[in-house]
């Protein structure tokens, strides 16, 4: 199986030049967003309709396959409910439907139930019913409940009717172990969204797809830290 790549486009003209490169899925990551319209350093939290604008105007940049994050407000069904409503209709071609709701303040998950993650998931799929909007699921928890978790939720995503999953918050050392689920011709990824899992560990168990969020963000980062002086010495030199 070969693994495809889906990078997180934090704004229009990374889009683009994904879009550029032969990409034609690209996640629209919420941390990406939040650090692209309120800065790294704050604790704001952003909002459903700030996303939702968001993904609206990079929509409108580009026929590319967007997937968005669901991860908003409360842990309740009317919550889940209007979460994927308001995506479809800012035009998420992809949901990507989390077994967490939120994260803490150093980004750990904020775990639901075995029972709230699979109402979740029927929820927010009632509310692609009659649209072209489909569902991948995300486990951010191998940490929390190991491998039996895992198969757990992979089975639970199953029963939904959900095939794609992604596999969050792992490193390089934990892949010895979730290497027994990758087996051929299903349709589990990994995600790469921490400086310990980098795109060659991730091929030794040969996910059907990666799920890049970290180099993407890491790039944005380093281009502030190498364009911001220059651009003042510029205005203060007169060139």
């Amino acid at each position: 199986m070969t693994t495809s790549i889906i990078p997180a486009a934090a704004n229009a003209p990374m889009l683009k030049y994904f879009e550029s490169q032969g990409f034609n899925e690209l996640y629209i990551d919420k941390d990406s967003v939040a650090n692209q319209l309120m800065g790294g350093d704050t604790n704001r939290v952003l909002s459903l309709s700030d996303y939702a604008q968001y993904l609206r105007c990079m929509r409108n940049t580009t026929s590319a396959h967007l997937l968005a994050d669901t991860s908003f407000g409360g842990d309740d069904a009317a919550n889940w409910a209007d979460t994927a409503d308001e995506l479809v209709r800012c035009g998420a071609n992809t949901i990507l439907i989390s077994d967490y709701q939120s994260k803490t303040s150093t980004y750990q998950p904020n775990l639901l139930s075995d029972e709230d993650f699979e109402a979740k998931i029927r929820t927010m799929k009632t509310e692609l019913t009659d649209t072209n909007t489909n569902a991948i699921v995300n486990l951010g928890g191998f940490s929390v409940y190991g491998l039996v978790g895992l198969t757990t939720r992979i089975e639970i995503a199953h029963s939904q009717n959900i095939a794609k999953i992604s596999i969050s918050n792992v490193t390089a050392k934990d892949l010895s172990i979730i290497g027994a689920i990758m087996k051929p011709n299903q349709e589990i990824g990994l995600a790469i969204d921490n400086p310990k899992m980098t795109f060659g560990s991730a091929q030794q168990v040969n996910p059907a797809f990666v799920l890049d969020t970290y180099h993407p963000k890491k790039a944005t980062q380093q281009w502030v830290q190498k364009a911001g002086p220059s651009v003042v010495l510029r205005l203060y030199m007169g060139n």
